[in-house]
């Protein structure tokens, strides 16, 4: 394309003869420029006789590989302030077919191409090597770039028209609104909105979830022998309350007895080693015997006190204890005694008197009631309202009585693939033993609200841009889509929204999804292209 067509497209996005010189190396960059305005102009531009032969404006171009593209074709290139006017291919403040008021009062027209006639560059080639008439910036002045875009269509500011631009929707910060248009008074009604004012938050929050109550895993053993064996007797019952070292199970272990032996061999041989290094050390300070033999009858020494060491290692890992070594004597009997770790209430007992065993085989479980853990299944939107230290309510219905009260002290660091819910637990105290293992109850967290908090069906909350919006009225046929901020999921299938919303809005609580798809039409190819 020569170089003043590629002018001409540039000018009328707004860009200046100096900045377009430097593009213009990138202007070789174009392989083809196509000479004509966007097709599709419709509805009343068509019967627009002014309108009906759009030529002069980029639709479509190419770059070599190793050229540098431009703003025409790379949107990361244009001012990240400034409208883009898809329909037409040029900033919003340059495109005077969306928006003619915006044209300079007595500067010439070139209907024909869409330009002040002293920056046509078709009509007149000549024109290619001079600086356009007008602020050399390119930025609008004179052009009305710094008056407020204003939609015709929607009768709302460019800037905030929704329908136009709801790119626009993903940086808005919490309270900002875009703005929704209706084609008339009635559409609501006919759409079947519902309204309704948020409401306020007179109390904290409560958040209902559900939860199982579990033994505290910290409070809960399993008793096991730690060598193969047969029972030689149990001594205690299913919900026999223990104390800390009781006995509670007696195992006969070949295992135990090697064990023993090896340990009464080794101490007695460490003891036998000592007083000959002790004979040593005299005989060698009476000169009687040599150094060789002191240093040989040292390292006997040293090596049977390793094995005693070891020997008596063994035994600790038995479960023996260590006054129970010290007096073990002479004694290789098999014996092994089970005790209870802490004090608790035996929970479960598979412990059978002759019974064979192996190592790590449950016997009985022991249990501390004092407290107990309730596990919590926390949807993924309301997580972040829980931390450590929450307080909780817990009610079982089978237990009866008033709600037990407890505090999280976890609250899982995942979400589960399959359920998309995350794990929490809280413990609380049992008098009296009411809480049972493996019951459901009903969880409530108390929850933390800023001053401005309210509380909102969810039904009136939508995802636009992957952010929570809502609906609000400003007129009969007028809708600001408002960005708030939402903070958990209450009980009633409510929402707490925390920023953005005022209990005096009125608020489309259902039936929002017509709002939402009028917000979203152009991204489907419906956007504004009627004046």
């Amino acid at each position: 394309m020569p170089i003043p067509a590629f002018n001409a497209a540039v000018l009328a996005c707004g860009v200046s003869e100096i900045t377009m010189n430097s593009i213009a190396r990138a202007a070789l960059l174009c392989a083809v420029l196509v000479p004509v305005f966007l097709i599709g102009c419709s509805g009343e531009r068509e019967a627009d006789p002014s309108r009906s032969a759009i030529p002069a404006t980029v639709s479509s171009h190419t770059h070599d590989a190793a050229e540098e593209t431009c703003f025409l074709c790379d949107p990361s290139k244009r001012d990240p302030g400034r409208l883009w006017c898809k329909e037409h291919g040029r900033y919003e403040d340059r495109c005077w077919l969306c928006h003619p008021e915006l044209r300079e009062d007595g500067r010439p027209y070139c209907a024909e191409h869409h330009l002040y006639e002293d920056e046509c560059f078709l009509c007149d080639p000549s024109r290619g090597q001079a600086e356009p008439a007008g602020d050399a910036s390119g930025d609008g002045a004179g052009s009305g770039a710094d008056a407020e875009l204003f939609c015709e269509e929607h009768q709302v500011p460019e800037h905030d028209c929704g329908i136009c631009q709801p790119q626009l929707a993903g940086a808005l910060p919490p309270g900002e609104s875009l703005l929704v248009r209706l084609p008339s008074e009635r559409s609501a009604e006919l759409a079947g909105l519902s309204l309704g004012r948020p409401s306020r938050v007179e109390e904290s929050p409560s958040l209902l979830l559900l939860g199982e109550i579990r033994y505290d895993g910290n409070r809960f053993v399993r008793v096991t022998p730690l060598a193969d064996g047969v029972i030689a007797a149990v001594h205690v019952d299913v919900g026999q309350v223990v104390r800390a070292d009781d006995v509670v199970a007696t195992v006969n272990s070949p295992a135990v007895a090697e064990a023993k032996a090896a340990y009464i061999t080794a101490r007695d041989g460490e003891e036998l080693a000592a007083a000959d290094l002790r004979r040593k050390e005299q005989l060698k300070q009476e000169k009687i015997s040599s150094q060789r033999a002191l240093d040989e009858a040292r390292v006997v020494h040293r090596r049977a006190v390793v094995a005693a060491s070891l020997a008596r290692q063994g035994l600790l890992n038995l479960g023996f204890k260590a006054h129970e070594i010290q007096g073990l004597g002479d004694d290789a009997g098999s014996t092994l005694l089970l005790r209870a770790p802490f004090t608790g209430t035996v929970v479960d007992r598979t412990a059978v008197q002759g019974a064979a065993v192996r190592s790590g085989d449950p016997m009985v479980e022991i249990a501390d009631l004092s407290r107990m853990w309730v596990e919590l299944s926390v949807p993924e939107e309301t997580a972040a309202a829980l931390a450590v230290g929450t307080e909780v309510e817990v009610l079982v219905r089978s237990a009866g009585g008033e709600p037990a009260r407890g505090t999280v002290t976890w609250v899982g660091s995942a979400v589960d693939e399959r359920t998309r819910l995350v794990r929490a637990r809280a413990v609380l105290p049992n008098p009296g033993g009411r809480l049972r293992q493996g019951t459901f109850a009903d969880v409530s967290v108390v929850l933390e609200s800023p001053p401005e908090a309210v509380r909102l069906p969810t039904s009136a909350v939508h995802k636009v841009s992957e952010l929570p919006f809502v609906f609000v009225r400003e007129e009969p046929d007028l809708f600001a889509a408002r960005r708030v901020e939402v903070g958990s999921r209450l009980a009633d299938d409510e929402l707490l929204v925390s920023a953005g919303i005022r209990p005096d809005d009125v608020v489309v609580v259902d039936g929002g999804f017509t709002l939402k798809s009028a917000l979203l039409a152009s991204r489907l190819g419906a956007g504004c292209v009627d004046d």
